[in-house]
């Protein structure tokens, strides 16, 4: 179509720096051209932080909103603050993220006018941690709304699954766009030395937010187990989060603050520059979307291993670029690691065959080509 397509990001629940906010970045900055405008709308009890990240990346600040959250809790203020911004902005696509985005910017869709509305579900739609009340109302609001969205998109096919057996949209409404991530050059046919795999003293880490759902205590309780058949191996956790005191603990408890160290890194630094100082990538998640830091570990040739759940289905294909395990059960989780430390030729195989995969479906180009044709094709189709 001719005219501009204008797009108005919302999410109302944004309130850890994360794979949305790289998200959001990569659809502002890969999207927003002569043919379609992108408007970042959000609500936090991070707003500073997050603010500063999307300007950091190169969003005009212009583009960037925020909702005082105190409206969000008393709703109608919310509400009429969208329908203004949907108004002014001449809004004709609200692309809402997750259910309390879906609720908040459809009614203000529907008040503003704004006809196509289509909404992203990268985990769970309903999370079983959400007060009983909460998760009814969600429920019977979906219940009532679910067919008023144009279009729903699963980050993973796992995640498609869950929507439908959940009845949250119908099935033919829901479109699978997996996550994209940008490869620099130097490291798209680089080849690694993995030197401490090599040696029989591998580094062994994971990057993620330090949360119950990433798993990391699993990682932990496996450590032992790796360390009685590989006593040189290093362990890293990088990030930080609400867990990383009990974390801490833990690893105190079982006496290893010697062989593993919890680190932090700033937005500035390359995920890949420290990937490629990790010799195996574990990710012990419960549960995941399309998780980024798999995405980048395996864009980066890391022989990983991570649990067997829905989401990282779409990515590991056990034994070939990866392998897969039941996380919970500490030996069975490090005797995967182990196997990969005993045979780095094959380790070091599995990780060339993770980027072949990644270079092949999982880059931001496709990822971005895929939107283009979601939002065109919505309102030809309105």
């Amino acid at each position: 179509m001719d005219k501009q397509i204008r797009v108005a990001i919302v999410c109302t629940s944004l309130n850890q720096i994360g794979g949305k906010n790289v998200h959001f970045k990569n659809m502002y900055k890969n999207l927003n051209n002569e043919k379609i405008a992108i408007t970042i709308i959000l609500s936090s009890s991070m707003e500073n932080e997050h603010k500063a990240y999307l300007l950091q990346e190169g969003v005009d600040e212009e583009d960037i909103i925020f909702i005082p959250r105190l409206k969000k809790w008393v709703v109608i203020p919310f509400i009429m603050d969208l329908v203004m911004i949907f108004k002014s902005r001449k809004i004709n696509i609200a692309h809402t993220f997750q259910i309390q985005s879906d609720i908040l910017g459809s009614i203000a869709a529907g008040i503003a006018g704004v006809d196509c509305v289509i909404s992203q579900q990268d985990s769970k739609a309903i999370e079983e941690t959400l007060h009983p009340l909460k998760k009814i109302f969600y429920r019977l609001f979906n219940s009532c709304m679910m067919n008023s969205f144009k279009k729903t998109v699963a980050v993973s096919q796992g995640l498609k699954k869950e929507l439908i057996a959940d009845k949250f949209r119908p099935k033919e409404k829901i479109e699978t766009i997996p996550l994209g991530i940008t490869i620099p050059e130097e490291y798209r046919n680089r080849e690694f030395s993995f030197e401490g795999l090599i040696k029989n003293s591998p580094l062994i880490g994971t990057i993620a937010r330090l949360n119950k759902e990433k798993g990391i205590d699993r990682f932990i309780n496996a450590v032992p187990f790796v360390l009685k058949k590989i006593p040189r191996a290093r362990f890293i956790i990088i990030g930080k989060g609400d867990e990383k005191g009990n974390l801490q603990e833990q690893v105190k408890k079982l006496k290893l603050d010697s062989k593993v160290e919890f680190r932090e890194i700033p937005w500035t630094d390359s995920i890949y520059k420290v990937l490629t100082t990790i010799d195996i990538f574990v990710m012990p998640s419960l549960r995941e979307g399309c998780p980024t830091g798999l995405l980048e570990a395996l864009a980066s040739s890391r022989p990983v291993v991570a649990s067997q759940i829905e989401g990282v289905n779409d990515l590991i294909d056990d034994g070939e670029n990866g392998l897969m395990v039941d996380t919970k059960d500490p030996r069975l989780f490090a005797e995967k690691i182990i196997f990969l430390c005993e045979h780095p030729d094959t380790a070091i195989a599995m990780g060339k065959e993770g980027r072949k995969k990644i270079l092949k479906d999982f880059t931001l180009e496709r990822e971005m080509e895929r939107f283009r044709e979601l939002y065109q094709d919505a309102l030809v189709n309105n």
